[in-house]
């Protein structure tokens, strides 16, 4: 069984611009930088003193849907889209962020038609190719996911979110030739991620590779002491290579740090922690 849980990508980004350093305008860098250094909470404070202030800016609206977003709160996150389109039916980011929210609640319908007239209102947003590459993907049409990664990476050959999700898509199909060569670019373009690690860590593990798998889960641990996703990963491999209690521990620390995956991998921690005792 695979574990393909995250690989793949959809970015929600906040989107502002600053014209000068009011008191106001400082509280938006203070949001952004909050966002940056994953302080949710206070990235939600800082946009919602804004906005109190300034309750049409929808710049801020949907930079507060993308808060809500990364606490997995996704309602609220979609009220704020909502209100920004109401604003502004044309702003292309509100669209953008509202047809990726849509994906996340599967309603796929409405979430093609918001992606598609945010790819018209702004032709060059890798977000929203991003996006809809991954509603095609999802929906089972690979053949139109694949075509518009390959523009989006002809449009921004940098975005590497596209080669994550393309790579996935290629993992998906066994295809680990090709899925090494996107993530491999991800890694040339920023090797200081560590989700590129721990993906192709993954594809190693799918290969044999266990030594350059563990290497590569090491490496996104080392970037990243707390992403829970490095360790749930490192964790299967551990069990693959029948060291159980090294596997119980990895994943229990994951658990820790995201709940989330206790359910996504609860198959592998049973098996793993049977065979600890």
């Amino acid at each position: 069984m695979k574990y393909l849980v995250n690989l793949f990508v959809i970015v929600f980004v906040i989107c502002t611009n600053v014209y000068s350093q009011s008191a106001d305008s400082l509280l938006i860098d203070k949001g952004n930088d909050a966002m940056s250094m994953k302080d949710y909470n206070k990235a939600l404070n800082y946009y919602r003193e804004y906005l109190d202030k300034h309750p049409q800016d929808t710049r801020i609206i949907v930079s507060l849907g993308a808060a809500y977003v990364n606490q997995k709160n996704y309602a609220a996150a979609l009220e704020c889209f909502d209100k920004a389109i109401e604003l502004d039916s044309n702003y292309a980011r509100a669209l953008s962020s509202r047809g990726a929210c849509l994906i996340l609640f599967k309603e796929y319908t409405q979430a093609g038609k918001d992606l598609r007239k945010a790819l018209l209102l702004d032709p060059e947003d890798m977000m929203t190719y991003n996006s809809l590459a991954t509603l095609y993907a999802y929906q089972g049409d690979t053949a139109s996911a694949f075509v518009l990664w390959d523009e989006a990476i002809k449009r921004n050959p940098d975005y590497i979110e596209t080669y994550w999700n393309r790579g996935a898509l290629f993992f998906n199909f066994n295809d680990y030739e090709r899925a090494f060569k996107d993530v491999n670019k991800a890694i040339e373009i920023n090797p200081n991620i560590p989700k590129s690690f721990y993906f192709r860590g993954t594809l190693y593990k799918y290969t044999k590779e266990y030594d350059k798998a563990m290497a590569d889960y090491n490496t996104a641990l080392k970037l990243d002491p707390n992403d829970a996703e490095a360790y749930v990963r490192r964790g299967i491999l551990y069990l693959v290579m029948e060291e159980y209690t090294k596997a119980v521990n990895d994943m229990e620390h994951s658990y820790k740090l995201n709940p989330d995956l206790k359910d996504q991998t609860k198959e592998y921690y049973e098996q793993a922690k049977q065979k600890a005792k």
